[in-house]
This record gives structure tokens, sequence and C-alpha cells, in this order.
């Protein structure tokens, strides 16, 4: 849908008001993750011509997206762990990983896994490195830059 130029302009002007007054309640860090998850979105569509992965349809995608957001703001997640895990292959395929990756994620995944699955835990580990490594060949094959 198509808006007038006015209304377009009227919804600019009460953004930006909008986005400075929630700005100015949020705490530094809050703007920080905010401003990081942000500028992965828009290096996302900049390289791979979407900002969302499982928009693309790649394997593994939502769990990258989740990954991503999560070590964005700083989250321990499996999708987190797995992004940090990952890092230095999915930098590589040009994925836009944050500065501030997770230490020890190959052990911080696994015992996560295993509180969460018990004896299933190193199926699912395996399950997850493989989904990570496909995730990254198929970024090889529709980058555009």
């Amino acid at each position: 849908m198509k808006l007038p130029k006015a209304v377009r302009e009227q919804f600019r002007a009460h953004g930006r008001a909008g986005g400075r007054a929630r700005a100015k309640r949020m705490s530094p860090e809050a703007r920080a993750s905010v401003a990081r998850r942000a500028a992965i979105g828009r290096w996302t569509r900049a390289r791979f011509g979407d900002a969302s992965f499982a928009a693309q349809a790649l394997p593994g995608g939502e769990l990258v997206d989740a990954g991503l957001a999560d070590l964005a703001a700083g989250v321990e997640s499996v999708g987190s762990l797995l992004v940090s895990l990952a890092a230095p292959r999915l930098k590589r395929e040009g994925v836009p990983i944050p500065r501030a990756v997770m230490g020890e994620a190959e052990v911080r995944l696994y015992r996560w896994l295993e509180r969460e699955h018990g004896e299933l835990a190193h199926a699912r580990y395996l399950a997850h490195l493989r989904q990570v490594e496909s995730f990254a060949d198929a970024c090889s094959a529709v980058r555009l830059g």
C-alpha cells in the first residue's frame, strides 16, 4: 500500500520523536543492543538481499537469526552459542557477527543441550553443528556481494 507523501512525512516526524523518547528511557546497554540488532539487519539486507535469513529460506536460518539477535543482546541461548561457535566460518561467508562472541561456546552449548535433552545431547549437538554448516554453505551460494 502506497501512502501519500504527507502521511509518510507525518509518520517519519512522529517516528523520530518517539524513537528519541524511547531511547531516553532505555539503559545504555539496551540502546547498544537495539543498535547492534539494527546494524545486523541492515548489513544482512545489503549483503544477502533480505534482513532475515529465515525469509530467504536458508537451512537453519531461523536458528541463526535468533542466535544473532540473542548474541547482540548478550543473551545466552542455543542459537547464540551456536553462532559464537561457528563465528569464524560465518564471518568468512559474510554473515555479520557481533564483536562480542561467547567464550567456550562448545562446552557451554553442550552443557545447555545436556540439561535440555539429557542423553540425546550429543546427537543434538552434532545435528546443530551440521545445521550451521549447511547454513554457511548456503550463504556462500546466495551471497550477493
